[in-house]
């Protein structure tokens, strides 16, 4: 290993990410689970499937936390704690909550409980809107506890959530991650179905270009999660507050490993072997062992991905809340504000039954993802003039405040915005 590769990697590398941690994986049907040790997703993955006899290719295998969130990323997986609770999901297969699977168990054993059961199914499908406005009216408005920051400090805020954050503000920078993660997933999922995907080459090719992009560039801006993060607010940014480094942002955020193109390192300074300590190199890794040696189209795709990443301007990481964390509603999607004004506001870091109604905010595409944004791309790719601008213009109506407004349930207009 050259002087220069050897220094790059031992600044890069993070160690906790070589640590042997245990953890527990169920299926989707929670009927069996079994202990696996393992440093690495990848690994999990091997390990999980061998143990519950899954047979699908690692690649077809999605993990989940009990909350529903999805564990995709390696540096994601090293924050989780050990001996969390994992859900192996094979393709086709559906997750289910734990309140889901209470409610179907309740249905079979007794029916006195099952009309109590669809009792409060009643309750969370007639009407939820009117119901959540007047839950929002009766909650406790204490603020003694606001400004809390610490699990120490506040436990009650902390209590039944399955994380590993030490902090109010670190728990929902990832929480807004989880959601802007969310979107990718479902755009992937959009252009990966369409026909210009599937059966124009040139098209598929360009469209997984876009793909690289979008996941690069979500990168370098930390999946946008200071938009929740108070810590972030603009009463700070406006007095000079950097973005954070790796030293002072959360274990979980992608701040954490330095963006870097990995492909142009490569090919100046690594062998094959040295590219095993890259950080998505167990992904790579195991798919080189079963696909001898031949890279998939994606990895290809993030190697000689033609679009360039803009840098996160500090200045720009600002969140949605103020200094406390309180949060006002934008109103909806054709409106310049919100018409109920102070009555749509929510401060989650005050209370654990803030952060569970904060949870029924949305944000909501001005120019919608499905109906507009990703036929767009499709129908660029399969013309074959997939520009920058067009691309960056795409990425920002899909994942920031160009495009996005954060709004109560009330004001979430769910049919077409035309």
């Amino acid at each position: 290993m050259s002087l220069i590769a050897n220094c790059f990697r031992r600044l890069t590398e993070t160690p906790a990410k070589n640590e042997l941690k245990g953890y527990k994986v169920t299926d989707v049907n929670r009927i069996r689970k079994v202990g696996v040790a393992c440093r690495s997703l990848q690994e999990l993955k091997r390990k999980a499937c061998a143990k519950l006899n899954v047979t699908n290719d690692l690649a077809e295998i999605n993990v989940y936390l009990l909350d529903g969130s999805l564990i995709d990323e390696e540096e994601y997986f090293s924050t989780l704690k050990p001996q969390t609770t994992l859900i192996l999901q094979k393709p086709g297969e559906k997750v289910l909550s734990d309140a889901d699977l209470l409610y179907n168990t309740l249905r079979r054993v007794n029916i006195d409980i099952l009309i109590a059961g669809e009792k409060a199914s009643e309750f969370l499908t007639e009407n939820l809107k009117a119901k959540v406005a007047v839950l929002n009216n009766v909650l406790n408005k204490d603020d003694s506890k606001t400004m809390y920051s610490s699990r120490d400090e506040h436990p009650e805020w902390f209590r039944g959530l399955e994380t590993n954050c030490t902090t109010k503000e670190a728990y929902l920078h990832r929480r807004c991650q989880d959601r802007i993660r969310g979107y990718l997933y479902k755009t992937i999922e959009q252009i990966k179905s369409s026909d210009a995907f599937t059966k124009d080459p040139r098209a598929r090719k360009q469209l997984l270009y876009a793909i690289a992009f979008f996941k690069m560039q979500l990168k370098e801006d930390h999946y946008f999660g200071f938009y929740f993060d108070r810590s972030r607010a603009k009463t700070v940014a406006t007095k000079g507050a950097d973005e954070p480094d790796s030293a002072e942002c959360y274990d979980h955020c992608p701040c954490k490993l330095k963006w870097v193109d990995y492909s142009t390192y490569f090919r100046l300074f690594g062998t094959e072997e040295e590219k095993c300590d890259d950080v998505d190199s167990v992904k790579k890794r195991n798919k080189r062992n079963s696909l001898a040696d031949l890279k998939t189209e994606e990895e290809e795709a993030e190697e000689n991905c033609p679009y360039k990443i803009k840098r996160t301007e500090k200045e720009t990481c600002v969140a949605l809340c103020d200094h406390t964390g309180e949060f006002r509603c934008w109103g909806q999607w054709n409106e310049e504000k919100c018409s109920y004004g102070d009555r749509h506001k929510i401060n989650p870091y005050r209370s654990k039954e803030e952060l569970i109604l904060f949870s029924t905010w949305n944000f909501d595409h001005k120019i919608e993802r499905s109906r507009t944004l990703i036929p767009l791309l499709l129908k660029l790719a399969s013309q074959g003039n997939t520009k920058e601008t067009d691309l960056i213009d795409i990425y920002d109506n899909l994942f920031t405040m160009k495009n996005l407004r954060l709004i109560h349930i009330v004001c979430h207009d769910k049919c077409a915005h035309k």
